[in-house]
């Protein structure tokens, strides 16, 4: 079974592969077998991610109200979810954010 991480570890850097025996490495989700309009949801969800994130502090970054981030995290929940469904039962989808 193959396995996608879905996780903020910097910019652009938000799908990761995980292998079993060796280390994660980083994706584009056009890599993967995905319906346009879910492409086109996740390059949204990951745009604003990348407005806030600082490479220079990572710490530093925040979003601008709970709210925003609330719905940013309920966003990707709902992304993991629909992924899941467009991959199919090959694939284990984790989110962590």
């Amino acid at each position: 079974m193959q396995h996608l991480r879905i996780s903020p570890e910097g910019i652009s850097s938000l799908f990761w592969i995980v292998p079993e025996d060796k280390p994660a490495y980083a994706i584009e989700p056009d890599d993967l077998d995905l319906s346009e309009e879910l492409l086109d949801r996740i390059e949204v969800w990951n745009d604003v991610f990348d407005a806030l994130f600082d490479s220079d502090d990572p710490k530093a970054s925040q979003f601008p109200t709970p709210q925003a981030e609330a719905a940013w995290r309920a966003e990707g929940r709902a992304l993991a979810d629909a992924i899941r469904e467009e991959l199919g039962d090959e694939w284990e989808v984790e989110a962590r954010f």
